[in-house]
């Protein structure tokens, strides 16, 4: 999707992500006021989704639009311009709860139950207007930097039937969704409930009450009682377990009534918990925790200093650069002391020997990396630290000069992998992916850290000869896909099973290069409109006969074999959507339609199979509906497994 200026009445400044069927800007008023524009891409909507895709996109509109809570994504207003339906959104400035929970230690105790009181405060909101969720998780509430949670995303939320169609929906992500769902009951608002006590049982356990494969899930969630949570994580006070087991009852009509009640109950049992458990439970104590006593500058800079001299000897883990920056800002706030003698020893014991540990360790494409440290992007944020103390000291000329010499060092590094990459991809028949990937790697650090110095002119530089690699990739999936397509028969007779891989890696490898450009028109160019429109256009001939290949294998093949021949499919055209291509909209429209139809026949095969691998078949499928946004497909699917655990579970 080519870059707009503007839509509405909303001016366009920047792309901020894209998902599997939209892109999100970042947007403002006339009057400069920040939101979030969500604009749905229209090429990617197929015949068979276009009606239940705008359903749930006006749903999340009206419905956003509606709520006021602070703990609420608000949206502001929503339109169509240009064929491109739009909403306009608060700009939230955080990640998903399901980021936070994956990358970060365990949550204290009290912290996790703060965050579900919230979620539970916008929950008593939404139902009192009449609003049911039906997708309450973790990927849909967003912990601002603030530590606000908010929840978002209602584009299932069931609504009077007056106002929205309710017909076609999906049940929600089959992991978090009430027994009453799955079973295909009238839902109410203690579905959200039951959800919330999902989501609660993985924030202080860290272990979701119901795990395995999609159907499997479904299963447990009708029959089986989950573990409490105090005997899965013995740090989890006993009180919390008759609150959650209440809240993940499989009875409607045993579970919490309202969300105020399931809130009032969390608090008691917080209250009830014995003295010291929170501690217990891994709480760590934030900076701002942190009683700071006021002291002399000159003995925060003794301590600073000593820190700063063991970092040549010692790892820099992100504990110690945090408490490093900690004492900086302790002293840069306090008073008295000598701060040209403070920059002085920041730039001994600091700037040059934090610099002279970046330069020997760069990690150059191909390089052997004989003074190189794990904790290398560590050293380059300190280092761009120490340079921006400085500049606040009105002392930043050495630092300005050591960063110019580093910023040459890697952009040098930079340069001379390109001409080695444009030889190797354009004569080998077979590059070597793994390295090739490992060389990319090691591209994308050294763009990270231009862009964590501020050498703009270097960076440029650098996303240039990614953007290159980019294109010299897209040529070489191009060849191995004609390979793969000139004769339908070849296809069929050996497999292609190295081939296949190779696409995998390759496609992966280019598709993390264009997500590093911020300016998807430059990538565009950079890679060519004929490479681009070739490649949708291999891609669609690809995806028909490999799923041509997997239909007539649909009753027999192993789900491990299904699956790895499903996934290049899946990646072929997760890559294609990625691609900026403005002349390629028709060949895109024609991909999706084939790739929709295609693979709405083989759901409805595997929804047929009766055979013991059929629904781990069918599940590979569901998986690759959900990430393509493909919800009537993904609605298929999850109808098919359901039948499958509901039968299971009357045989058991």
């Amino acid at each position: 999707m080519s870059m707009l200026q503007t839509l509405g009445r909303f001016r366009i400044d920047g792309v901020l992500g894209q998902g599997a069927m939209s892109v999100v800007y970042r947007a403002a008023e006339s009057g400069d006021h920040p939101v979030a524009l969500k604009v749905l891409r229209s090429e990617l909507l197929a015949a068979a989704e276009r009606s239940a895709v705008l359903a749930r996109f006006e749903r999340e509109a009206r419905i956003g639009m509606r709520l006021n809570h602070p703990n609420i994504v608000r949206v502001f207003d929503y339109g169509q311009d240009y064929g491109c339906p739009w909403l306009a959104m608060e700009l939230v400035k955080g990640r998903e709860l399901k980021d936070f929970m994956e990358a970060e230690p365990p949550l204290p105790i009290e912290r996790a139950v703060e965050i579900m009181l919230a979620v539970l405060d916008a929950l008593a909101c939404a139902h009192a207007n009449g609003v049911v969720h039906r997708d309450v998780k973790p990927a849909n509430i967003v912990l601002q930097n603030d530590g606000v949670p908010k929840v978002a995303d209602f584009g299932i939320a069931q609504i009077p039937s007056s106002e929205v169609t309710q017909s076609g929906e999906l049940l929600g992500t089959p992991a978090y969704v009430a027994p009453e769902q799955l079973r295909g009951e009238g839902t109410d608002g203690r579905a959200d409930l039951f959800s919330a006590g999902v989501v609660l049982y993985y924030l202080l356990t860290r272990k979701r009450p119901f795990t395995g494969s999609v159907a499997t899930v479904m299963q447990q969630i009708l029959y089986h009682e989950p573990p409490p949570p105090s005997t899965v994580n013995p740090r989890v006070p006993a009180s919390f377990d008759p609150v959650i087991m209440k809240a993940l009852a499989k009875d409607p009509t045993r579970r919490y009534a309202t969300a105020g009640e399931l809130a009032a109950d969390l608090r008691a049992a917080l209250a009830a918990a014995p003295a010291g458990d929170q501690e217990a439970a891994g709480r760590p104590v934030p900076d701002s925790e942190e009683t700071l006593v006021t002291r002399d500058r000159d003995t925060v800079a003794t301590e600073l200093e000593a820190l700063l001299r063991a970092v040549a000897d010692t790892p820099l883990g992100e504990k110690r650069l945090a408490e490093i920056g900690r004492l900086i800002e302790e002293w840069l706030t306090g008073s008295g002391g000598d701060a040209a003698r403070f920059g002085l020893m920041l730039a001994e014991a600091g700037v040059e020997p934090v610099s002279a540990l970046i330069l020997k360790g760069v990690p150059a494409p191909r390089a052997v990396l004989t003074g190189g440290r794990a904790d290398w992007m560590a050293l380059v944020r300190l280092f761009a630290r120490l340079k921006a103390t400085l500049g606040r000291l009105g002392t930043p000329e050495r630092a300005a000069m050591m960063a110019a010499r580093i910023a040459m060092e890697l952009s040098g590094a930079v340069l001379l992998y390109s001409n080695e990459l444009n030889r190797e991809l354009m004569a080998d028949d077979n590059p070597d992916i793994m390295r090739l990937s490992a060389d990319f790697m090691r591209l994308d650090i050294l763009a990270m850290a231009l862009e964590e110095l501020g050498a703009e002119t270097e960076l440029r530089g650098a996303r240039g000869t990614m953007l290159m690699f980019a294109g010299q990739v897209m040529r070489k999936v191009n060849s191995i896909l004609r390979a793969c397509t000139d004769g339908n028969d070849g296809f069929a007779r050996f497999g292609v099973a190295v081939i296949l891989s190779d696409i995998e890696d390759l496609i992966v490898m280019a598709g993390r290069v264009l997500e590093t450009s911020p300016d998807g028109i430059g990538a565009f160019q950079a890679i060519g409109r004929e490479i681009v429109v070739e490649f949708i256009e291999l891609s669609r001939r690809f995806a028909a006969l490999s799923i041509e290949e997997l239909r007539a294998l649909a009753g027999s093949a192993a789900p491990d074999s299904f699956a790895a021949k499903l996934r290049p499919v899946g990646a072929l055209y997760a890559f294609a959507t990625r691609l900026p291509a403005s002349d390629g909209v028709e060949a895109m429209q024609a991909l999706t339609a084939d790739l929709h139809r295609h693979m709405g026949a083989l759901a409805f095969d595997l929804a047929r199979a009766t055979d013991a691998g059929g629904h781990a078949r069918l599940e590979a499928l569901h998986d690759m509906a959900s990430t393509l946004g493909w919800t009537e497909i993904e609605r298929m699917t999850v109808d098919a497994l359901r039948r499958w655990a509901l039968a299971a579970g009357r045989t058991a």
